[in-house]
């Protein structure tokens, strides 16, 4: 991915030699001081994530490109803002989060929210990104199959099963991420694992219950 220099630049290259890599407590820490060296490695550590985050939201690969490197610029621009007491990855993740919620806004004449579908209605927005760490439980005709029924799962549901058994993060994490209360993260969590659960099963199909 060509990500450019957020100030109109040459494009960034991270990399700091043989020095061993920074936390990314550290690494935005010298961000805020205007390194952007420092910010040429956040991107290389997370540009691929935030990309099929994007993509999860967007479902068109330029577009998903696009926004991606849009919402570096913001972050960029935004790093002024950030707290050592907050996760820098949660923390750039939701302002990519918002950039793809206000483009999804502004496709559909802002009707978007996160929160639709919470209580039952669907969406039809396909993540094409969540189904490779199910791969080692599934051959890849089911592998399709989950992907589809995760793809049906109402949006913010989905967006924290995938945090949660894709991404690896805590549910604390994912709070903060979805800026919102840690007891409404494990309850989705809890409707989205279920609800799979239902959507396979009458499919004919199973998961494993430590998904």
């Amino acid at each position: 991915m060509g990500f450019v220099d957020p100030e109109g630049a040459a494009p960034i290259r991270g990399g700091l030699g043989g020095f061993v890599e920074p936390t990314d407590v550290a690494l935005m820490a010298r961000i805020q001081e205007g390194h952007e060296e420092a910010f040429g490695i956040f991107v290389d550590r997370y540009q691929k994530r935030f990309y099929r985050l994007a993509y999860g939201y967007l479902h068109e690969q330029e577009e998903a490109l696009d926004a991606v490197q849009e919402a570096f610029i913001k972050i960029y621009r935004a790093r002024a803002t950030w707290e050592p007491r907050a996760n820098p990855f949660t923390w750039a993740y939701r302002i990519v989060a918002n950039h793809c919620i206000d483009i999804l806004r502004k496709r559909r004449g802002g009707t978007y929210s996160i929160d639709d579908g919470e209580e039952g209605e669907t969406r039809e927005i396909h993540d094409r990104t969540a189904i490779d760490p199910l791969q080692a439980q599934v051959d890849r005709e089911e592998a399709e199959i989950v992907r589809d029924a995760i793809s049906k799962l109402p949006a913010r549901q989905r967006e924290i099963l995938i945090l949660r058994h894709y991404e690896g993060l805590s549910l604390q994490e994912i709070a903060e991420a979805q800026s919102c209360a840690l007891g409404t993260v494990k309850s989705s969590l809890h409707r989205a694992l279920a609800n799979l659960k239902a959507i396979l099963e009458g499919r004919g199909r199973v998961i494993r219950d430590t998904l």
